[in-house]
């Protein structure tokens, strides 16, 4: 049988940037995925800028920046189509890239192989991890289509939201009010669109608390956009309605919605998808193994953003594991160090998050008030101003 020091389950941001940082530690790192890359990933494509250091670390920041478009301008819509429009070039943290997930998922997982030195095998599908006296020792998959195990001194489990794995350690939140759903198609034709300006539109109290739609702009010329849904499970039932149903409701029902939608083409198809967040990260160690992204419950529950806090979650859970392992020390105990660094990170980040959600977003009229307050703000439409006068209590993530 097969062994390694690290296996890293899912070639996602969070596993790609977990076995970058693992492999460059010195360790013997392998890295499986049960998808044939470059493979797509239903997302809304954002990236917020403070990961970028992570990018220009792994080598990949020229070519992840030349692959998408940057903006720096949030708008936020009411059930009223009232709107603001806020200015992020002062406040660089609210600033992100707009990539689509086919393009810049796969620039990671090149530059975990190709910069750190990491092993890869796609198609390669975990059913089971090998637990003995336990602890983590390794996975047990198929590769292309025949069984495989493959011992380890260690796993990152961060193979997404329905990961059997994170089920199997117990590490997993169902609760429908945390549990969110997605959807987002890419439209071409796109009515009053900016390319520099990311959109939040709330047009519902059926979304709420926290749900939105958005239109996140990618190619000016052609007007093509990401548009999609965000909703909690809980919501969504009480809605009556499926996913995909919501586009041409906010087409036909409101002002803001007729104008993006009223003209615009479906490209490809309507994809959906799970989003577990969270309040605050919990407990992502156990014996022998961290859980890292999705699979961590990793997404905060405002915006549910995920793809930047799994890079993060990625290169901090790695850094712990790979002194875990150089102190022959994998147990829970010295890995709940990932939890307490990432708490420290981000956590204050998560709560303000959470505030949000509970002030602001929770009814269409606290939303209508929130762009009221905005409005009046000394020094709107900058970000920063605004950001400060509600202390810290809104952010861009997806």
């Amino acid at each position: 049988m097969e062994k390694r020091q690290v296996i890293v389950i899912g070639a996602g941001p969070g596993g790609s940037v977990a076995a970058f940082y693992l492999a460059r530690a010195g360790l013997d790192v392998l890295m499986v995925d049960k998808e044939t890359w470059p493979r797509d990933k239903a997302c809304g494509d954002e990236q917020s800028t403070f990961i970028f250091k992570i990018y220009k670390e792994m080598g990949i920041y020229d070519e992840a920046m030349a692959a998408g478009s940057t903006f720096n301008k949030m708008l936020f819509s009411d059930s009223n189509d009232d709107y603001m429009t806020l200015d992020a070039s002062s406040t660089p943290s609210h600033c992100g890239v707009i990539t689509r997930r086919y393009v810049i998922d796969d620039i990671l997982r090149r530059g975990a192989i190709n910069n750190g030195g990491v092993d890869f095998m796609e198609n390669f599908e975990v059913i089971d991890l090998i637990i003995e006296r336990g602890y983590v020792k390794g996975v047990r998959g198929l590769y292309r289509g025949k069984r495989m195990d493959i011992r380890a001194d260690a796993v990152v489990i961060a193979n997404g939201s329905h990961s059997m794995q994170a089920r199997q350690v117990g590490v997993f939140n169902e609760d429908p009010d945390m549990v969110f759903y997605a959807a987002r198609g890419y439209f071409e034709n796109v009515g009053g669109i900016d390319i520099k300006t990311v959109e939040f539109h709330y047009p519902h109290e059926m979304l709420l608390p926290a749900g939105y739609m958005w239109v996140f702009p990618e190619n000016e010329a052609k007007k093509v956009a990401d548009i999609g849904v965000y909703i909690s499970s809980r919501s969504l039932q009480s809605s009556g309605m499926r996913l995909e149903d919501f586009f041409p409701w906010w087409r036909d029902n409101t002002k803001l919605g007729k104008e993006r939608l009223g003209e615009a083409r479906l490209l490809g198809e309507i994809k959906g998808w799970k989003i577990p967040t969270c309040r605050r990260v919990g407990d992502n160690a156990v014996n022998g193994a961290i859980l890292v992204g999705d699979a961590g419950n990793g997404c905060e529950n405002s915006g549910g953003g995920g793809f930047s806090w799994a890079v993060t979650m990625g290169k901090i859970g790695a850094q712990v594991l790979a002194q875990a392992l150089a102190e022959g020390d994998v147990s829970k105990e010295r890995l709940q160090e990932y939890n307490r660094l990432y708490q420290a990170d981000q956590g204050d980040f998560y709560e303000s998050q959470w505030q949000q959600r509970a002030v602001m977003l929770n009814t269409s009229e606290n939303v209508t008030k929130f762009i009221q307050t905005a409005k009046e703000v000394p020094g709107y439409p900058d970000l920063g101003k605004v950001f400060a006068a509600f202390g810290g209590g809104f952010n861009s993530s997806h």
